[in-house]
């Protein structure tokens, strides 16, 4: 025991802690996790949103214009690497340099469109406003563009910049972000820190009340990005686990002075504390740094494990009988109760959730040193219950009494079938962690206010270079219907394929030369009007010249470079670091679990580009697993996620209930070699998995990982508590009774304590596991007694 405990302490000193919501999720090669890990790694997931509100009509417009500006430089930190409230620094000659973009965008529709500018009353209508636009003060500024381009041509493409507009209400006045009526400004913050990274999301959530301290009276704000969830859940998960002990501990300490007023209470509570120790030890040498939701189960070991204990504390202080034959007749079931319940935990090993494998390590082996301890030490150190109620054998009953309790066991039956048939399995990805009522509503404020949709899909495109990966989004985005495209927030339309550009550019060439009187009647009417016989020069030759192909470094130039980090990701660094030559990073953020990502297909893409579409039936059923694999693309959206979820949650919870139960089955079937005791052995185990699966369907509860989880612990406890009563129905043993009652009572205080939790994995457990539980333990008591007596 002694090593033991050295062991423990020497991999409990080396134990790191965090609350990545990682460990939530599946981390095999399932398409749930690659479509996890690729939503990890696009651009928004870096990106906060701020949005300041002017509280007063006063500290509108100008005045919230300035304030945002002062408060954005006050952001730069290590938090904040980039913080834009600003458009980018616009090129001088951006309409002249739109003017230049729109040959390579020259399709069919805009075709039509410059058709009808060189028609001759378009062209004297617009030579009209343009020499009136001179006349004014800032004519002499707007000379130069109207020189290059008298037709507005530059229009026609300006047309296509707002297929980049994500929000619809932004504007610029007093040259920050602002809506329309200047009493609400927008900041958009990148931050190193990753999502997944709980203990960094923390800080920066500190930062953030920080921050929060310094805005004026008749100022508000709005924060809204992923790492504030990622915090949430971090900080509720540590409230809970503070929670729950303190339940659990109080309603434990009421089991012991109701039942356990000895001396050789110790020994008894000596055995969980060490399980927990093991079990920690285990988990801690296994995974560096190791999951925190994983020790908010600690109530449910301690509660497993001074079963044990407890059964074998009450069977020794039955007096009658030499200490030795009650050793033996308590080791056969302690053993099999502890080697079911270890078989059906150790299968979490295969779960693709890291979670719930480091929780089936955590249970497995705290369960195991637990057996050990009760087989080979605590004989030696406890003499057993010494009152009246450890000669107590399972309760016996008048035919009547049998009749009553089957009735009402057949009725509870019927009602656990009924609520059962209700049972649906988690399809919201969200569901997995907490959502705060004040995040909740930032989101629903952020899209009232600038004008972003709900219910988005993100459409991933891959490629060895830009040009593919734009080339694959076309090509897919051709398959939508007119009506879907339209809603489509990408880069295609104002970077089409190079290929595409070059078709562009050829309609163009024929445009023009289907069209040779155009340049004489502008002169011509420009003459008729005042203008200069070569005011226009600037323009002649620009239709005279080859035009150049659109490039992202051409958009760069333009000023569009915040809008393309938000769509396109070099993949030369890890998926979870955005790429940006003007982004320093920062040790705080850096994950230390980042991969390198991989297409759908599997090979390295060196770029992605990133499409926002509507998330409906229809957009959904064009995105088939072989279209995606011919174009190299992937279609991520919430109800996708939500099916994936169901059809994982489905498959685990049948593939590991199944294999639990055989293999249960098989050492109940091997131990026992009857099948009415088998069948006794099983019945509570079977009888609480249908009370969980009937209470979790009348309260509308889906299923999730953790209810899985749940359903094992169910199971394992509803076949100690059968192997416990068959084997004192079979021996006519005492002290059973009042082993289950008190071991089922400490369960049922763990468990319950986990109904305070606010985080639904931990609330998810607690609910299955005590509803499961509380109807195991009277199937134990009351229905085996009753169907298995001498007489029967």
């Amino acid at each position: 025991m002694c090593g033991l405990i050295a062991c423990c302490a020497l991999s409990l000193a080396s134990m790191k802690l965090e609350e990545r919501i990682t460990y939530l999720l599946p981390d095999d090669k399932s398409t749930l996790s690659s479509d996890l890990d690729l939503i990890q790694s696009a651009p928004q997931q870096h990106r906060m949103l701020i949005t300041l509100h002017a509280v007063d009509d006063d500290l509108a417009g100008l005045a919230l214009a300035n304030f945002t500006g002062q408060f954005a430089q006050t952001m730069q930190s290590d938090f904040f690497t980039k913080v834009a409230y600003k458009p980018d620094t616009l090129n001088p000659n951006f309409f002249v340099a739109l003017r230049d973009m729109v040959p390579s965008l020259f399709s069919t529709d805009m075709q039509s469109m410059v058709s009808n500018y060189v028609e001759p009353d378009s062209i004297s209508k617009t030579l009209t406003a343009q020499k009136q636009t001179l006349g004014t003060i800032g004519g002499i500024v707007k000379a130069p563009t109207i020189a290059a381009d008298p037709l507005n041509l530059h229009q026609t493409a300006l047309q296509k910049v707002a297929s980049l507009a994500y929000m619809k209400n932004l504007r610029v006045l007093h040259g920050v972000f602002m809506t329309e009526d200047g009493k609400n400004s927008l900041i958009m913050a990148t931050t190193p820190v990753m999502a997944t990274n709980s203990k960094a999301a923390v800080a920066l959530e500190r930062e953030i009340e920080r921050l929060s301290m310094t805005l004026p009276q008749g100022i508000t704000w709005t924060v809204l990005g992923a790492q504030r969830y990622t915090a949430a859940n971090t900080l509720t998960i540590k409230n809970d686990i503070q929670t729950t002990s303190i339940i659990a501990s109080i309603a434990l300490l009421g089991i012991v002075i109701c039942f356990l007023r000895t001396k050789q209470l110790f020994f008894l509570l000596l055995l969980p504390l060490l399980s927990y120790c093991a079990g920690a030890s285990a988990v801690a040498v296994g995974w560096k740094p190791a999951s925190a939701i994983t020790f908010g189960f600690g109530p449910i070991l301690v509660g497993m494990t001074i079963d044990f204990g407890l059964h074998l504390y009450y069977v020794l202080g039955t007096k009658k009988t030499p200490k030795c034959q009650l050793l033996q007749s308590a080791v056969a079931p302690i053993a099999i109760s502890g080697l079911t319940t270890v078989a059906a935990f150790s299968l979490l090993l295969l779960s693709p959730v890291p979670g719930l494998r480091q929780l089936s390590v955590f249970i497995t082996v705290g369960l195991l040193v637990a057996l050990g301890l009760t087989l080979f030490v605590l004989p030696h150190v406890i003499s057993g219950h010494t009152g009246h109620i450890a000669s107590k054998p399972l309760p016996k009953f008048s035919r009547n009494g049998r009749v009553a309790i089957l009735i009402i066991t057949t009725v509870v039956f019927i009602g656990g079938c009924i609520g059962s048939s209700n049972l649906h399995f988690q399809d919201h990805i969200r569901a997995l962690g907490v959502r705060p009522a004040e995040l909740l509503k930032a989101e629903k404020d952020i899209r009232k206010i600038w004008g972003t949709t709900s219910g988005e899909a993100l459409l991933f495109a891959f490629g060895d270079s830009v040009d593919d990966a734009v080339r694959s989004t076309s090509e897919v985005i051709s398959r939508l219907s007119s009506k879907e495209a339209s809603t489509i927030v990408g880069l295609t339309p104002l970077l089409p394929s190079q290929q595409q550009q070059l078709d562009n550019r050829q309609n163009w060439e024929k445009f023009w030369a289907t069209h040779p009187a155009v340049l004489p009647i502008v002169q011509q009417k420009g003459i008729a009007l005042g203008f200069a016989k070569h005011a226009f020069t600037p323009f002649y030759d620009f239709v005279r010249t080859s035009p150049q192909s659109i490039t992202v470094k051409s958009l760069r130039e333009l000023g569009m470079g915040t809008l393309l980090d938000t769509m396109l990701v070099e993949r030369s660094v890890s998926p979870q670091i955005e790429t940006d030559a003007s982004t320093k990073t920062n040790t705080v953020a850096v994950s230390s679990d980042s991969k390198p990502d991989t297409s759908v297909v599997g090979v390295p893409s060196a770029f992605t580009l990133i499409s926002y579409l509507s998330d409906t039936k229809t957009v959904n059923a064009v995105f088939t697993p072989e279209l995606e694999r011919k174009y190299n693309v992937r279609l991520i959206s919430g109800s996708r996620l939500g099916k994936e979820l169901a059809s994982v949650l489905t498959s685990t919870f049948a593939q590991f209930i199944a294999y639990a139960l055989g293999l249960i089955v098989i050492i109940i079937v091997l131990v026992h070699r009857a099948i009415k005791q088998s069948v006794c052995a099983l019945l509570p185990a079977c009888f609480g998995l249908l009370m969980m699966g009937g209470v979790m369907g009348l309260l509308g509860r889906p299923l999730s990982l953790f209810s899985l989880a749940g359903a094992l612990l169910v199971l394992g406890h509803g076949v100690d508590y059968g192997v416990y009563a068959t084997h004192a129905i079979k021996n006519k043993s005492l002290g059973t009774s009042q082993a289950i009652l008190v071991s089922g009572l400490t369960s049922l205080a763990g468990f319950g304590s986990l109904l305070f939790a606010n985080h639904p994995a931990l609330f998810d457990m607690g609910l299955s596991v005590f509803t499961g539980l509380l109807a195991a333990m009277p199937c134990a008591l009351l229905v085996l007694p009753a169907l298995f007596s001498e007489d029967t």
